[in-house]
C-alpha cells in the first residue's frame, strides 16, 4: 500500500474511529468538523489525538492525526480521498461546502451513502473538474465515544461494507486501490441507486418503531427496541415492507437482499418472521441497545426522509406500487406534524426529476444526463 492523504469529515463516533484507523495504516489524515460544532471536539482540536479502546486488537491506544481543522479548503487540499462520515441530513450541506474545493482526481466516499453520490453530483452539476463520488452501504464500525468531547472511542466491532460509484463505470478501475487503501469492500453494487436501496435500516427499524411509538415518546420508560419492541408483528411488517423494496429492485435489475446480508444469510435464503424475530430479539449485540427514547431519533428522522422517501419517489418514477412504504411515511408525517416528502430527499434533491427508467439507469452508469 502506498500511503495517501485522506480527509475525514465529521465529528461523531464513526469519523473519530475512521480517522484514527487510517492514521494507523500509515496514511496522512486530516479530520474536519464544521466551525459551529468544533466545541464538541475541543480536546481533539487541541491535541490532534484520538484514543482507541475496545474489542479490536489492531485499533488500540493514542493515535495522532496530521491535522484537525474547521477549514474545509485546508482539510481537503491534496487529498486522494475525502471520506464523509455524517448523518444523511448533512449530505446536502456538505455538498455545497465542498463545491469549488475539489478536483477530478479526488474521490468522495460517504459512509453510509443513502444516495449521497446523487445528492452531491446534483450540486456539482456538469463541472468538468467534478470528483468521483462513492457510497458505502454502512458504517465500517460499531463504536461510541466514551463521553462527549473526550476524543476517546470504544470500538465494539467491525461491519462488512459494500460500495457503489457515480459514475458506476469508474468502479472497476478504482476498487482494487480502494480496497487496499481504505476497507475490504465485499462487493461493488451495480450503481449508487442499488446502494441507496440496499441500506438496511429503514425497513429493519420500521415495524418495531411503528408498533412501539408510544414507548418511544415516553422518555420515562426504560425501553430497549430489540428486547421489548422486536415483536412477531413488528417482524411481519418488516418483511412485508422489504418485499416492496425488493420489487422495486427487481424492476431496476437489482437483487436486493440487505436484511439477509446484514444477518449473514445465504443468497437463496427466504425470511420467515420467526427467523427474523430470532435475529433481532436473540442478538447479543442488539438487545443491549437502549431506546430510542424520543420521536427525534434517527430511526425516524433519518430512516424516513432519507430512506423511505427516496425509495418511494424512485418507485413512482418506474411505476412500482409501494403502499405500505407510503403509508408508513404518511403515519410518521402525522406523528411529527411535518411533511417528510417535502423536507426529505426527493427527486429534485437527487437530481433525477423528469427522468424515466432508462435515462435514470444511464445517468447513474455514466454520470451524464
Amino acid at each position: 500500500m502506498t500511503p495517501k492523504k485522506i480527509a475525514v469529515l465529521g465529528g461523531g463516533n464513526g469519523a473519530h474511529t475512521m480517522a484514527a484507523e487510517f492514521a494507523l495504516k500509515g496514511h496522512t489524515v486530516n479530520l474536519y468538523e464544521m466551525p459551529q460544532f468544533k466545541g464538541n471536539m475541543k480536546k481533539v482540536f487541541e491535541t490532534k489525538t484520538i484514543r482507541l479502546k475496545g474489542n479490536i486488537k489492531e485499533l488500540q491506544g493514542p493515535v495522532e492525526l496530521n491535522m484537525v481543522t474547521d477549514d474545509i479548503a485546508e482539510a481537503v487540499e491534496g487529498c486522494r480521498y475525502i471520506c464523509l462520515v455524517a448523518p444523511a441530513f448533512t449530505h446536502l450541506g456538505y455538498a455545497k461546502l465542498l463545491k469549488g474545493h475539489l478536483h477530478k482526481d479526488q474521490i468522495v466516499v460517504t459512509y453510509p451513502g443513502a444516495f449521497s453520490a446523487l445528492v452531491m453530483k446534483n450540486i456539482f452539476g456538469d463541472d468538468p473538474d467534478c470528483p468521483i463520488f462513492a457510497d458505502a452501504n454502512n458504517l465500517p464500525y460499531d463504536s461510541r465515544l466514551t463521553a462527549p468531547g473526550s476524543g476517546e472511542v470504544n470500538v465494539f466491532g467491525r461491519n462488512p461494507i459494500n460500495i457503489a460509484f457515480l459514475p458506476a463505470d469508474k468502479g472497476p478501475e478504482l476498487i482494487d486501490e480502494m480496497r487496499e487503501d481504505l476497507f475490504p469492500f465485499e462487493k461493488i453494487y451495480h450503481d449508487c441507486l442499488e446502494c441507496g436501496l440496499a441500506i438496511v435500516n429503514p425497513d429493519w427499524h420500521a415495524g418495531p418503531v411503528l408498533f412501539n411509538i408510544s414507548r418511544i415518546e415516553s422518555p420515562q420508560v426504560n425501553f430497549f427496541l430489540y428486547e421489548h419492541g422486536w415483536t412477531p408483528s413488528a417482524c411481519r411488517l418488516n418483511i412485508a415492507m422489504d418485499k416492496e423494496r425488493k420489487a422495486l429492485g427487481n424492476v431496476l435489475g437489482y437483487n436486493l437482499r440487505p436484511m439477509e446480508d446484514f444477518a449473514g444469510r445465504p443468497d437463496d435464503y427466504e425470511w420467515t418472521w420467526q427467523d427474523l424475530y430470532k435475529e433481532g430479539h436473540g442478538s447479543i449485540g442488539l438487545t443491549p441497545i437502549c431506546g430510542p427514547n424520543d420521536l427525534s431519533s434517527r430511526y425516524l428522522t433519518e430512516d424516513i426522509p432519507f430512506g423511505l422517501v427516496p425509495w418511494a419517489a424512485i418507485a413512482e418514477v418506474v411505476g412500482v406500487p409501494m403502499p405500505l412504504t407510503n403509508g408508513f411515511i404518511d403515519i410518521i408525517n402525522i406523528v411529527h406534524e411535518r411533511d417528510w416528502r417535502a423536507e426529505g430527499c426527493g427527486l429534485d434533491e437527487l437530481g433525477i426529476e423528469g427522468m424515466d427508467k432508462d435515462t435514470l439507469l444511464a445517468y447513474v452508469r455514466t454520470g451524464k444526463k
